[in-house]
């Protein structure tokens, strides 16, 4: 039985020594892999391409007529907006290029934040397998001791029945463990796209430049309703131009054969003379400029209120951790091995002294689980950060 506790002790504190595949190979992979970042890029493509079209013209119009009824002659008509009507197209169509590059940064903020709560929940699942492990191992030599007092007569039925019974129990609870290991770690690979995944590094807190300031003004989605704020105000400008004159420049021979060629040409300017419909679009691209500030601020205090609230939940779970490491796990070793040597001597029934095993196991079962929700705040908090 001594054994089986060093064993069980040194389980709990042993740390993977092999190769591991970090957190941030795996977001690597992600970002190499993902038909949705590769959407995104295209997406900003298209946009850069776009802004190709924002000058535009119309199509000429070649026409055949015969102004004086003796003859056919050619002509050809090219209308153009105003010139500050396709400096402000080009405006929108950059404002929207700008935006589709920030809504891919938001995509990657997405999936690299994913990729991190998979990872951290591969992590979790494989150290609870491992506690359930150390645990059913542990069970299985209490069995085959209790049967050797069953069989010697120090033990009634009930007692190694008890201990059949809970025993199977922790196997039960292992294999659940290990298949929800199983499925985490699968889930991370379908992700990534890594097939030799390799070893996950251990399920630690990581404090190391943790920050608990706000995060709204490196937040993405923050920084792409901005940017939706400059394409709307972009918008604008362009309606309140689409009010200017456009014009019209040909060249048509509306006189005799011989006419001069200075008098071949025709010019016309539009003139906006239905003011209401120039107006319904300058006060509906007004509108939804101020729309989109008001999503701004929506996102802005949105994310406010939730890194305040992560940031608590970080703190919580840290202090939980470190009253865990100084004073419960120590506590959990000395419930182990004093339960062990009071049941060698025949102090302890086994009654009692599987329930205290119990409560020894269930103080690293919270620690993991401080240790996931600790780990799970960062995540949010770096996400929040848009790191």
């Amino acid at each position: 039985m001594k054994l089986w506790v060093k064993i069980c002790i040194l389980s709990m504190l042993a740390r993977t020594a092999t190769a591991q595949t970090s957190v941030e190979a795996v977001v690597d992979a992600v970002f190499k892999n993902h038909p949705l970042l590769q959407a995104a890029s295209f997406s900003t493509q298209a946009k850069k391409y776009a802004e190709k079209s924002a000058l535009s013209l119309p199509n000429p119009e070649v026409n055949i007529e015969s102004p004086t009824g003796e003859f056919y002659a050619v002509g050809i008509l090219q209308s153009f907006d105003f010139p500050t009507v396709y400096a402000r197209k080009k405006q929108v169509a950059q404002a929207e290029t700008a935006l589709a590059q920030v809504g891919q940064k938001v995509n990657e903020n997405d999936l690299r934040y994913a990729a991190r709560q998979l990872y951290l929940n591969a992590q979790a699942s494989a150290y609870q397998a491992g506690q359930w492990g150390v645990r059913d191992s542990l069970y299985h030599s209490i069995i085959a001791a209790a049967a050797r007092q069953f069989a010697a007569g120090e033990i009634n039925f009930l007692q190694k029945t008890l201990v059949e019974n809970e025993a199977a129990k922790v196997h039960q609870e292992r294999l659940a463990a290990e298949r929800k290991a199983a499925a985490a770690r699968n889930q991370l690979i379908l992700l990534s796209g890594l097939t030799d995944l390799g070893t996950l590094a251990p399920l630690l807190a990581d404090t190391l430049g943790l920050k608990f300031s706000s995060a709204s003004t490196d937040n993405p989605n923050v920084a792409y309703e901005q940017q939706a704020v400059q394409v709307a105000e972009r918008q604008l400008s362009l309606a309140k131009s689409q009010a200017l004159p456009n014009f019209s420049l040909g060249y048509l021979n509306q006189g005799a054969r011989g006419t001069p060629l200075d008098y071949r040409f025709r010019a016309a300017v539009g003139i906006p003379l239905w003011t209401g419909q120039y107006q319904g679009g300058r006060r509906s691209a007004e509108a939804e400029a101020k729309a989109a500030q008001s999503r701004v601020d929506a996102q802005t205090q949105s994310v406010s209120l939730e890194f305040a609230t992560i940031s608590t939940d970080a703190l919580t779970a840290l202090d939980n951790i470190r009253y865990n490491e100084r004073e419960a796990l120590q506590r959990s070793r000395l419930l182990i091995t004093t339960a062990s040597r009071l049941r060698e001597a025949g102090e302890v029934n086994y009654v009692d002294f599987l329930r205290t095993l119990d409560e020894a196991f269930s103080i690293t079962r919270e620690y993991a689980l401080q240790l996931q929700a600790f780990e799970s705040a960062r995540i949010k908090m770096l996400y929040f950060s848009g790191k």
